[in-house]
This record gives C-alpha cells, sequence and structure tokens, in this order.
C-alpha cells in the first residue's frame, strides 16, 4: 500500500500566466464530439478510501507564527505569509544574513491545539535560488515556554534535512515524519540556504526567504489516498506547468503500492470514434513514474458503469520522462465510443515499490476528447519581407476574414509551431519548431521581417456552437499577438501600439527579449457561425535587430468553465453610467453629500479644518471626530499588532479580494483560489472597475466632492506622535506625504469598500451581514492609519451605497449582475464539492466558520453607521428611503415586491438626526442600515402591510399602532 502526505483532493492554485487575459489550461480540459450535448460541470471530486492517509493542517490551526527575522512591518513578506498556503506571498527573512549551525533562523508555530504531524512541506518562494533555505531541522514542544523561545530546553528533534534544493519558484517539497507524536509548538530551524551552490547575484547569497512552510497531519477521522494539489510546476515541451497536479506519497513497506484518487466526477462527457485521453506527467524519479489516468465510462443511458484502466507511464514503451522532465501520454478512446466518461481518476500503481520510497511528481494538461485545432494543425502563412497580407487593401485586416485571403500574396500552408532562431530552429526544448520561419537578418542592408501572419479554418455545426458557450484556446508567442476570429479581433497582447501590418512594436515594459509568451485567449460563441470559422493570429517583432520569433496554437476546445464578458458587454454605456443631474446644477455626489457642511460646523462633533498646535494633548481635543480617529489609532501596541497588518494590507489591495474573509474560513480561501485560478473572469471584471467606472474613464466620481470640501487629513491636522502629535505613523512617511494635499471627505478607498462589498454581498445574500460587517471594517481601517476620520467613513458608504444601487436599478447592468452571480454561485459550489466542504454552496457555507456570527455581524455593522456620534440634526422624522434603494434587497428578499422592500428598508432604519442624515427626497442613504434589512425576518399580510422583526408596519415602515 501506499501512504500518501500530499494534501487536501484540491488545494490551493497559485501563480499562472503573467497576462490579463483569461486563463485556460492547466492541469484538466474537457472536449466533445460536434453535434453532441454539451458535458455536464464538475462537481465533486473524492477519493477512494481504502489507505491511511495525511492532509494539509489548515491555515486557521496556526494560532500565531513568530521568529528571530519576523520581518513584521512588511505587509506581504513576513512570517504569517509562511502559512496562508500562498506561494505568491513569502516570508523575507530580513536582516538574517545566510543562516549556520551557530547563528540559526528560527519560526515558531503555536497551534492551537497539539496535531500529530505526519509530514511537511516547504515551499520555495519568487526572486533568486540563492535565497533557498537548504539545510534545517523540525522540532516539536509541548511546553509554553517554547512558544517563546527556540532554545528551550523542551524542544525535541523530529526531523532533519541537508543539501535540500528546489527545482523551481514555488516549487513545494514533501518531507515525511516517522511515528508522530502529539506537539503544540513546531520550530523550523534553518541552519544554511544554497547561497553559492545555486546560480544566482551575489547579493541573494546572504538572504533568506520562503514561500510556506504547511504542516500536515493525520486525518480526524477516516482514511484518504494519495496526496494531490494544485501547484505550478516548471513549464516544459509537453506541458505548460502552471496550475498542475502535484501527487505525493510514501512507501510503508515493501511489495504492491496502490492509491487512486478521484480529479473529476459527475461528468457526462460523450465519446467519439477518434477521441483520446491525453495527458502529460514529470515523476520525480523511477519510482514516482508509475502513475497513469484512469477513466470511468457508462453506456449512453447511464448504466454498466466500467473503468478504463491506462498503462502507467512508467510502465509504457518509448522514451521516459527523465526526473524532473515532462512526457506526453496519449490513449486512444475509439474502442469507448458511444459512451460517456463519468469520472477521472488518478491512480498509482506499483506492483514491486520499495519501503521508504518518496514518490512525487507532476501531472498536467489532462485532455479529454477532441481539440478543434491543436499545436499540429497546417496553417496559411506569410513571412516574406516587406509583404503586406491585405494586398493593399484599405482594411488592413482583410486577410483576416473567411474565404480566400486576398490575392497576389505569397501565402504558403504547413503545420505548426512555426519559429526561427538567427539560422536556425533552435528555441530550446520548450520550443519546439516544425516548420522554420523565414527571418533574414543582415545588419548592413536592415532587410528583416516585420510580422509574421496565419490563418486556418475549422468548422463546427450550429448545435456544438450554442451548447459550448465558447471556444478557449492558448498560443505561444514570440513577440506580440493579435487573435481575430472571421474578421473581428477578439485578443490580443502587448499589441496596443500596433496600427499598421508591417510595424516593429516593444512590448510595454519589456525589451522583448527572453522566452516566447503564453496567452490565453477567448472566442464567445456570438462569434462563432455554423460552418467554415477563420482563426487568423499576427506576431509582430518587438524590433528590428530581433533574432527570434515563435508560434504554436497549443489547443483550441469547447469552453468548460466561465467565459469573461466580451468587450462588447463591457463598452456598453448603461444608463447607470451617467449620473443624475444635482438640484443645484453642479456635481451630483457633492450635491448628494452636502450635509457635511452641517456636521463641519458643529464644534462637538468635527474640529476646525486647520493643523492643531504641536504638543496638543488628547484631553484638549473637543470634537468627537478627532478623539475617536486617536482612540483607534493609537489603540495598537506596535507594528507588529495582526489589526495594523490587516489594515496596510487592505490599503493597498482591492477590497473585493481582501474581504475574502467576509465568505467565511473556508469558502474565503475557496473565493481567493478562484480568483487567482481566473475562475471568475465576470465577477471580476465587475468588482475589479466596472460597477465604479463608466466604459470610456476610470475616473472617481467622489473626487469632484473630495476636492469641493478639502477638509484636512487626521495626521495633517493632528501630527504624529514622534514630532509631538497625537497619530501614530503605521503606514511609510511617504505613504502620508502622497495623500497629504488630498481632502480627505469622503473617504475614497471606503466607497470602492462598500460599492465592492455590498455588490458581493448582493450576488452572496446567504453571507450579505457577514460580507457587510468586512466592508465596514476595510472603512475602519482608514481611521486606524490615521487617513480618515468616521464622517470620512460615512461619506464613503453612501457614495459606495449609490453606486451599487445605480448598477442593480439599471436593468441592462442589472443583466451584468446576474450573470457575475451565476458564475460566483457556481464556481464556489463547484469549489466546496472538490475539497470536501459540503455538496452544495449552502452546505458549505452551515459547515464553515464565519467571519462573525449573523447578530454579531449586523451589530458590528450598525455601530459603524454612526461610531456613537450623537444626533445633531432633526430627530423623529418619518422614514426616508432613497429612490432605488429597494433594488439592493433583490436578491435577499426576492420573493417581496419592490414597494415591500421599501417597507423593509423604511421599518430599519436608522433614526434621523445623525450626521450626514438627509430628509425628505430624495431620501437619507446614511440612514439605510443595509445589514439589518439583508437579514429582516418578513412577515407580508393581506393589507399590503408587513411584520418586520415581530414589528407590524404600514406601507411607510412605521408601527402600526393598535
Amino acid at each position: 500500500m501506499l501512504i500518501p502526505f500530499g494534501g487536501e483532493p484540491v488545494a490551493a492554485a497559485t501563480g499562472g500566466p503573467s497576462n490579463d487575459l483569461p486563463r485556460v489550461g492547466g492541469y484538466w480540459s474537457a472536449s466533445y464530439e460536434p453535434g453532441t450535448s454539451r458535458p455536464a460541470g464538475f462537481p465533486a471530486a473524492g477519493a477512494t478510501r481504502n489507505l491511511r492517509g495525511e492532509k494539509a493542517i489548515p491555515t486557521a490551526q496556526v494560532a500565531k507564527a513568530r521568529s528571530d527575522h519576523a520581518n513584521a512591518t512588511s505587509v506581504d513578506e513576513n512570517v504569517d505569509s509562511l502559512f496562508d498556503q500562498d506561494s505568491s506571498t513569502k516570508w523575507y527573512a530580513s536582516g538574517s544574513g545566510r543562516p549556520t549551525d551557530g547563528q540559526p533562523v528560527h519560526v515558531i508555530y503555536a497551534l492551537r491545539s497539539a496535531r500529530a504531524l505526519s509530514g511537511y512541506s516547504l515551499t520555495s518562494a519568487n526572486d533568486a535560488p540563492p535565497r533557498d533555505p537548504a539545510a534545517w531541522t523540525l522540532l516539536g514542544s509541548n511546553s509554553a515556554s517554547a512558544a517563546e523561545d527556540a532554545d528551550d530546553s523542551s524542544w525535541s528533534a523530529l526531523g532533519e534535512e541537508k543539501g535540500q534544493r528546489f527545482a523551481a519558484r514555488g516549487q513545494s517539497n514533501f518531507y515525511a515524519l516517522e511515528a508522530p507524536r502529539e506537539y503544540r509548538y513546531y520550530q523550523l530551524r534553518l541552519t544554511d540556504t544554497c547561497a553559492d551552490r545555486c546560480e544566482g547575484a551575489a547579493g541573494d547569497r546572504t538572504k533568506l526567504q520562503l514561500a510556506d512552510w504547511t504542516l500536515r497531519g493525520l486525518p480526524d477521522a477516516g482514511t484518504s489516498p494519495l496526496g494531490v494539489s494544485v501547484e505550478n510546476a516548471d513549464s516544459g515541451g509537453a506541458a505548460d506547468g502552471s496550475y498542475a497536479l502535484r501527487y505525493a506519497g510514501r512507501v510503508p513497506k515493501s511489495g504492491p503500492a496502490r492509491s487512486s484518487v478521484v480529479l473529476r466526477s459527475g461528468l457526462d462527457v460523450p465519446v467519439g470514434e477518434d477521441a483520446t485521453l491525453s495527458w502529460a506527467v514529470r515523476p520525480q524519479d523511477a519510482a514516482s513514474s508509475h502513475v497513469s489516468v484512469d477513466l470511468v465510462h457508462t453506456d449512453a443511458a447511464g448504466r454498466h458503469t466500467r473503468v478504463l484502466r491506462s498503462r502507467p507511464a512508467g510502465e509504457r514503451s518509448g522514451p521516459a520522462a527523465a526526473p524532473d522532465g515532462w512526457r506526453t501520454v496519449s490513449v486512444g478512446l475509439g474502442a469507448l465510443a458511444g459512451r460517456r466518461i463519468t469520472e477521472v481518476r488518478l491512480r498509482y500503481d506499483d506492483p514491486a515499490a520499495e519501503a521508504g520510497a518518496r514518490i512525487s511528481g507532476w501531472i498536467d494538461d489532462i485532455k479529454l476528447g477532441k481539440a478543434l485545432l491543436d499545436a499540429s494543425a497546417s496553417w496559411d502563412y506569410l513571412d516574406a519581407p516587406g509583404v503586406d497580407p491585405a494586398g493593399g487593401n484599405v482594411d488592413r485586416t482583410a486577410w483576416t476574414r473567411p474565404g480566400p485571403p486576398p490575392e497576389g500574396v505569397p501565402w504558403k500552408t504547413a503545420a505548426g509551431p512555426f519559429g526561427v532562431k538567427n539560422q536556425g530552429t533552435d528555441l530550446g526544448p520548450d520550443f519546439p519548431v516544425r516548420t522554420r520561419l523565414n527571418l533574414h537578418k543582415d545588419g548592413s542592408t536592415g532587410d528583416t521581417v516585420e510580422a509574421y501572419f496565419f490563418r486556418t479554418d475549422f468548422t463546427m455545426d450550429r448545435a456544438t456552437i450554442d451548447a459550448s458557450g465558447g471556444l478557449v484556446g492558448t498560443v505561444v508567442h514570440d513577440d506580440t499577438v493579435t487573435v481575430y476570429l472571421n474578421g473581428r479581433r477578439l485578443a490580443g497582447r502587448n499589441d496596443g501600439a500596433i496600427t499598421k501590418n508591417l510595424q516593429y512594436q516593444t512590448p510595454e515594459g519589456t525589451s522583448g527579449q527572453g522566452d516566447p509568451l503564453r496567452t490565453a485567449f477567448v472566442l464567445p460563441a456570438s462569434a462563432l457561425r455554423a460552418g467554415t470559422n477563420t482563426l487568423a493570429v499576427e506576431v509582430h517583432q518587438c524590433d528590428r535587430t530581433s533574432s527570434d520569433a515563435y508560434f504554436r496554437l497549443e489547443s483550441l476546445v469547447p469552453a468548460q468553465g466561465s467565459l469573461p464578458f466580451t468587450d462588447a458587454q463591457l463598452s456598453t454605456v448603461h444608463d447607470s453610467d451617467r449620473l443624475p443631474a444635482a438640484p443645484d446644477g453642479g456635481d451630483y455626489f457633492t450635491w448628494l453629500l452636502r450635509s457635511f457642511t452641517e456636521a463641519r460646523d458643529t464644534p462637538t462633533l468635527m474640529g476646525e479644518n486647520q493643523a492643531l498646535p504641536a504638543g496638543t494633548r488628547y484631553d484638549e481635543l473637543t470634537a468627537l471626530n478627532d478623539r475617536t480617529v486617536v482612540d483607534i489609532n493609537n489603540a495598537p501596541a506596535d507594528a507588529t499588532d495582526p489589526e495594523v497588518h490587516e489594515a496596510l494590507i487592505d490599503g493597498r489591495s482591492s477590497p473585493y479580494r481582501t474581504m475574502a474573509d467576509g465568505l467565511g474560513a473556508r469558502l474565503g480561501a475557496l473565493y481567493s483560489q478562484a480568483l487567482k485560478n481566473g475562475e471568475l473572469p465576470r465577477t471580476e471584471a465587475l468588482l475589479s472597475g466596472r460597477v465604479e467606472h463608466t466604459p470610456g474613464s476610470s475616473a472617481d466620481w467622489y473626487q469632484t466632492a473630495k476636492n469641493t470640501y478639502q477638509y484636512k487629513r487626521p495626521f495633517v491636522r493632528m501630527g504624529f506622535t514622534d514630532q509631538d502629535g497625537l497619530i501614530k505613523p503605521w503606514d511609510s512617511r511617504s505613504g502620508y506625504d502622497g495623500l497629504a494635499r488630498d481632502g480627505s471627505f469622503p473617504s475614497g478607498h471606503t466607497s470602492h469598500g462598500y460599492a465592492q462589498g455590498i455588490v458581493l454581498a448582493t450576488l452572496l445574500p446567504e453571507l450579505a451581514p457577514q460580507i457587510l460587517a468586512r466592508a465596514s471594517e476595510y472603512g475602519e481601517h482608514r481611521i486606524l492609519l490615521a487617513f480618515h476620520y468616521p464622517t470620512d467613513i460615512m461619506g464613503g458608504r453612501i457614495v459606495g451605497e449609490r453606486t451599487a444601487q445605480g448598477r442593480w436599478s439599471d436593468p441592462g447592468f442589472r443583466a451584468l449582475l446576474e450573470q457575475a452571480q451565476d458564475e460566483l454561485r457556481a464556481v464556489l459550489a463547484q469549489k466546496c464539492r472538490e475539497s470536501g466542504a459540503g455538496d452544495t454552496l449552502t452546505q458549505c457555507i452551515a459547515h464553515d466558520r464565519p467571519y462573525l456570527p449573523t447578530g454579531e455581524a449586523v451589530d458590528v455593522y450598525t455601530r459603524r453607521l454612526t461610531y456613537g456620534f450623537p444626533r445633531i440634526g432633526p430627530q423623529d422624522q418619518p422614514p426616508a428611503v432613497p429612490a432605488g434603494a429597494e433594488d439592493l434587497l433583490r436578491t435577499t428578499l426576492p420573493k417581496l415586491s419592490a414597494t415591500q422592500r421599501r417597507t423593509v428598508l423604511a421599518a430599519t432604519q436608522l433614526p434621523s438626526g445623525y450626521a450626514l442624515d438627509e430628509d425628505g427626497a430624495p431620501g437619507s442613504w446614511q440612514r439605510l442600515n443595509l445589514a439589518a434589512a439583508m437579514t429582516a425576518k418578513v412577515t407580508a399580510h393581506r393589507d399590503g402591510t408587513l411584520t418586520v422583526n415581530g414589528v407590524h408596519v404600514d406601507r411607510e415602515g412605521v408601527p402600526v399602532r393598535g
């Protein structure tokens, strides 16, 4: 048998292509035969339960990490980054020097409870190999004193490694432990780095860094199979390497060793006569090569289940994959024609395994079905110097249209991949060339080729187009690339300045030097036509001295996941892109926030708009706004406080990403993983900018109001503590200096936080109060850093509320939100199933550890609506709900009418009179309590009245008497 120590069935994926086009490919893809129905989605990824196994200990189990070189003031390179299981972050041991036996560098994990380890893994960070750990000792202890003392006598050595290497950046190495005991404290004691033994700059030889140290323990109950996780590996001629499937295990005794894990289940993929199954494998060594990909299949009616067991890679004839090298394995599925694939499994099967063998390797590019086009496709291509493919046509893209290409152009025909390097084709083993391009280099005459042009045809029937939802593909290119379908540009990279066919273009931000790039692209169903389709690609050189060129289409297959919005969808101007006219004829948001004037003129609430004298004491502050800033800002003892760290991360990151923890401990991690994997293109497109910006401008709607009110920021008015002021400078001085001249009201960061947070809450209404509470924390972090006052946060929330409402009230934009909601919920539900967190999204949420309990989340959100400030305006005013605000409750209270949703908002509003409250038309945004409204218990009555949270109210939200 095989004892695994790899990880959970699907763990966090990291890295990926460095471009802004959608990621496709990775370790899995599926196609299907023309004229058949689209395969079902990919639900549960389970496992055969036949072996004792291990899994990664959740990050939530690490209560605290400490180090003698914690680098605590860094946002994304401090010691806490070690246990986030995210190789895109790292711990950089600033100032550590090269560790030695005499001067080691240590990291100590304090777990919430004692756990037994069966193994652990270390993941290399970015930058340079000389910084990688090479030697270390793992120690355990149950003494509380050990948590603070790396030399405490209670530490017991559990394992030691020397001479270790990491094959790539983001590479995870796995290490097994024998006879584990339960310990609460674990120490990684580092005693050397790769330093001068690894290639790199001399300056890196005295530095130490590590992306992840992940503890791996026995499962709480049950068993698990060969451990697998989705991580990054080296690319190669046979595989991309990004998002590859890492497998790992350990053989406890000699003899047969077998284990399997289900990679995808719940499939419904019909098999055609010429369908194939293929995958790329990169075993660590010969013992690790006994892996194969198996298929579970049924007849057309879903009966008579059988398993197609492929021969392990190590038992196949032909060139074997060298250690850490990729090899492609292909299996013909013609014998299964007419049957349907329901499950894909990874199997390890070595009939003569040796005791103690550590099994490790990578699987990538598992492809099931038949691609429409692949790397061997035949293309018409043009590589003649100085010849325009448009043949003199005024439209330079005439050559990309269906039908015969323009006449008089010397097109050639050959199969890819295409490439050239100087006078040959040696671009390295990762970039094979089948057809040499004609790139003549002669510096004396300047006779060079500006660009290469390729076109090919493929056919699709209407049923396949309608079922697929679009096609996804990947091209490898040097240098720029533009992809056309049927004469229409659909994707490109570094081609923004290309205006003519015969043109050099240096990619922005780079010299164009280096290996060819890999770019993913999408062909939406709306751009496809029944019958013949023409795919055209142009590749431009970066300069006239470029000595190499390359083009390879890796694959073009029907999409299996969510497709991004098209350019047309995102560039459409909707009604909500036009702000309404302000009654006074000025800027809309300046007018909407006009009640700021009353707050500013209330001395007990806000101080005068001028700097306070140096040496002003806290007890001399007369304005609640000022006191509250100092209270929140001064609360942390030092920069190592976790809240300071979170505030800095919030300030430097997009809210929709950082507030992932608002979704819960498990679901938030799955959401973050999906964002990194590019699995939420529609959700991300809206939250990352389109909700808050118009198609033609990235200008912030609140900026005119900020410029108009020009209230000085807290750190400007009250000074820093090291300069006899009241504010502790948690951010860098350059960070404060950059905002010193910008107005304080309203808070721009907060407006983004609430706009994105409210929209996210509407997409996941089950978690609305938690997400809203996290959005409110995002705003409060601006107070902690002393960039803003509570009144600024209130103003930013109003901007965010109004922005989100405008989008939901606009039928055209609402359609985009609904598509993003469908995508988000489907992807999260799938990830819940794959991770074993629940068969449905509802189950996943129910079994998760929430950001806050619902009642506490509502209380936190409600408190931050006013920060406890007294009411300064008219009191006992009737409810005043802004027009359209009811649309924010469409997803949380879908069974109520618009009028009833307004009633709920009125019944849950704050009382009148707080700062920034506005009475009358268009209603008061300050008084809205969305967290209370979204969690309200509502009963509708026949007379049009409602009972809201046990209170009978009329249509205006006023309690009914008698």
